[in-house]
């Protein structure tokens, strides 16, 4: 049976009408600004996710399309499982486990490479009420990411990335190589 839908009624737009936008982001800030001034809030804008047994060759693609480094791995239930960040991706990685495995690399999911919840550092909500853009950037440098997630009453509302706070600097704030902790990786590098 077919329900009987009426039109709702319409009028004519004023002469001055304004088109509504999301808040924009600020073109610049300084060290000194509140931190959420570079924050990309997931309440106003939709994460990038994807599920682990999707190829790292789709999630590249993803990240490529949507301009962004990292993804959110989730299962069916919208749980956080993990992380996969691009560098892991277009690294080494990739071709270590073909060699160690003999899977062909269209054959490497997402859940090989992600980062397991377990091992992801995050920001509380709350503690940014107060803090500042050089706060943040202090803590990327501090976890040697280019990114870090913001959590909200058990759940992820959010992250910093480092691309988006250079942007609005107006100059980069990731450091071109992470410090060596070891003699080896000073070796290394040497080549």
């Amino acid at each position: 049976m077919k329900e009987a839908f009426a039109p709702r009624v319409t009028v004519q737009l004023p002469p001055d009408t304004m088109v509504t936008h999301p808040d924009e982001l600020p073109e610049l800030v300084h060290l000194n600004d509140p931190a959420m001034t570079v924050f990309t809030d997931f309440t106003r804008e939709h994460p990038a996710t994807i599920r682990p047994s999707a190829s790292i060759d789709s999630a590249l693609e993803r990240m490529k399309h949507s301009a962004i480094c990292v993804l959110l791995v989730i299962d069916e239930d919208q749980r956080l499982l993990g992380e996969i960040i691009a560098d892991d991706i277009m690294g080494d990685k990739p071709v270590r486990m073909t060699e160690s495995t003999g899977l062909d690399h269209s054959e490497i999911t997402v859940k090989m490479l992600m980062i397991p919840r377990e091992r992801i550092r995050v920001l509380e909500f709350e503690q940014l009420r107060t803090a500042r853009v050089g706060h943040i950037i202090a803590t990327l440098h501090a976890l040697e990411s280019r990114y870090v997630l913001v959590m909200e009453n058990g759940s992820i509302r959010g992250l910093y990335a480092a691309s988006q706070i250079s942007r609005q600097l107006g100059s980069s704030i990731v450091e071109l190589e992470a410090p060596a902790h070891s003699f080896a990786e000073i070796v290394h590098s040497l080549g």
